[in-house]
């Protein structure tokens, strides 16, 4: 099954990156929960999907991960990210994403950076 949940993690970051939001978004189960800093937290597909649609401040950019550890039904991904934002601001940050699921499905995403909060 880790195989399995490293296939969609990796498939998400690849489909988020060439534009293709529909297959990527396709791996949330329609209940899914997705928290982000500085956001209220995503709940459901529909949620998600609007928030990819409309709110997120990313136009572009690519995602380089540095590793993928599965274990059960959870996947932790370290990585960095760039690109341009949606006002042509470049845009490059670290990031950690902690996935859940129920099969091959995402119940949960949580999303840390590493950029000065407190």
């Amino acid at each position: 099954m880790t195989s399995d949940l490293y296939d969609v993690v990796s498939s998400y970051y690849r489909n988020i990156d060439g534009g293709d939001l529909g297959t990527a978004l396709s791996c949330f189960s329609s209940d899914a929960v997705y928290r982000r800093p500085g956001y209220s937290a995503l709940v459901g597909r529909a949620s998600i999907e609007e928030y990819y649609a409309s709110t997120r401040i990313i136009q572009r950019g690519s995602h380089r991960i540095s590793s993928i550890v599965c274990d059960m039904d959870e996947v932790a991904v370290r990585g960095y990210f760039e690109g341009v934002s949606r006002d042509d601001r470049p845009l490059s940050v670290g990031f950690a994403d902690f996935w859940r699921f129920a099969g091959r499905m995402v119940i949960e995403r949580n999303t840390y950076f590493d950029v000065a909060a407190v």
